[in-house]
């Protein structure tokens, strides 16, 4: 009977627990479409199906950028595509968890093609200033760029819908690509 009672608790306690996190949950993911929402009419970048380069072979340094692992994966749940500045850019959200931390962590990727094939880089903030010109290092915030031979690529740490950030990174990727030409 003892046990009865401790299990119709522990169902009792996580009845509760999923009706109150429920709103709290639909809130961020309407705040999230209506935030993807605003940016698409801002860039007139649209939802695309289109197939991702493998990305963690592609961006061979990507798990240690993010802090992510070849275990827990790192997944595109949303995908923008268009055109900046006359440069074809696709915007990725991307989910990753990290080895030491069990909860999923959100990043923003966008890719460029690149112009010309040249050798594979990794530029981190902190080491803008050794490998590109001064007016593209001073820009770079809490970006690491990715330089391969078929594309150039910025990933930073939050969601696509920090709207400024990532059309500040679009111009930056689409202005390496004019420089690049």
């Amino acid at each position: 009977m003892v046990i009865l009672l401790i299990l119709l608790g522990i169902v009792l306690c996580g009845l509760v627990a999923g009706l109150v996190m429920r709103p709290r949950a639909r809130s961020a993911q309407d705040a999230f479409a209506d935030g993807v929402q605003a940016l698409a009419a801002r860039t007139g970048w649209r939802p695309d199906h289109s197939p991702v380069p493998p990305l963690q072979a592609t961006f061979v340094t990507i798990n240690d950028v993010l802090g992510s692992s070849n275990r827990h994966g790192i997944a595109v749940n949303l995908q923008l595509a268009g055109n900046w500045r006359g440069v074809p850019v696709r915007v990725l959200q991307l989910r990753y968890r990290t080895e030491h931390v069990s909860t999923t962590r959100a990043a923003t990727m966008i890719l460029v093609p690149r112009p010309v094939p040249g050798p594979s880089l990794t530029v981190r903030p902190g080491d803008a200033a050794a490998h590109l010109p001064p007016e593209v290092a001073q820009r770079i915030t809490t970006q690491t760029l990715f330089f391969t031979s078929e594309h150039l690529a910025a990933v930073f740490p939050g969601e696509m819908t920090q709207q400024d950030l990532t059309i500040a990174t679009a111009d930056l990727l689409a202005d390496l690509a004019g420089r690049l030409r």
